[in-house]
């Protein structure tokens, strides 16, 4: 995972003249899991829409999902979905759909139980026909929708547990992105997260749209509450939430269920 992550980190760097204009139309050069594709061009691509399980550290269903883009990809030719011109993740990767004569791969997916509906604005999609797989294929208990992860309303994406820096000196820099998996729109007025230590804090009013992402940053902020573009909860702290070696972080509700828990721990290579 450190040598994976080190290769991102290299790829972000934007080569002299910047980022290349991604092609309109390629083929698939390799997969290295179900929503990370790079083209025959060398553009790397983080599919749009969906969200897959890791593989590294392994999550379930993430040999599958990656095993599905392979098969359904496999020896065809594939548009790209974009929204403008040269759309760029922090990591140099395209955002964008992959489609093919036979459908979206996003949507594939999602029909599957591979993964789940995943938006970080701004994005005008018409999400319906995503959301609509999604929730035959929770009905239907396929994938993920299978295991204890995914029976909560939230579930946790990423965890930046250690900030760039110092990280008394940049607090925000810890992050969670956090996705409402629920079958509709979700406030989470009154949730908590908690670290390891037992420290809490509570969620504001914000309603998350069914599929859509908040960040959810340790320090101090104004919370962004429009769902046009990516929602933020700040917790207020003053100091680091989160321990740079090992933490835990559970989202409970109102009622004090516990909806999701994600580990943070360092790995040696």
């Amino acid at each position: 995972m450190l040598l994976f992550l080190s290769l991102l980190a290299t790829a972000a760097a934007p080569p002299p003249g910047g980022w290349p204009i991604p092609p309109q139309e390629s083929t698939v050069a390799s997969v290295y899991d179900g929503d990370t594709i790079t083209l025959t061009t060398g553009d790397k691509i983080r599919l749009r829409w969906v969200n897959t399980p890791e593989l590294r550290p392994p999550e379930a269903y993430g040999v599958e999902a990656r095993e599905a883009a392979e098969r359904f990809l496999s020896g065809k030719r594939v548009r790209l979905v974009m929204s403008g011109e040269n759309p760029r993740d922090g990591y140099g990767r395209v955002l964008a759909g992959l489609d093919t004569d036979e459908g979206s791969l996003s949507l594939h997916l999602l029909e599957l139980g591979l993964g789940h509906v995943f938006v970080i604005p701004p994005d005008d999609t018409d999400l319906s026909e995503m959301i609509a797989a999604q929730d035959r294929a929770r009905a239907a208990g396929r994938g993920i929708w299978s295991t204890d992860r995914y029976q909560g309303t939230l579930h946790m994406t990423s965890f930046h547990a250690n900030a760039a820096g110092d990280d008394n000196e940049n607090v925000n820099g810890e992050y969670l992105r956090v996705a409402n998996v629920s079958n509709g729109d979700l406030n989470v007025d009154g949730y908590r997260i908690r670290n390891a230590g037992g420290q809490e804090y509570i969620f504001p009013a914000l309603t998350i749209p069914n599929g859509h992402t908040v960040e959810i940053h340790s320090g101090q902020g104004q919370h962004q509450t429009n769902p046009s573009q990516q929602l933020e909860i700040f917790l207020g702290s003053s100091v680091p939430v989160w321990d740079n070696s090992r933490d835990r972080a559970v989202i409970v509700d109102r009622f004090g269920t516990v909806l999701d828990a994600r580990d943070h721990e360092v790995r040696s290579r």
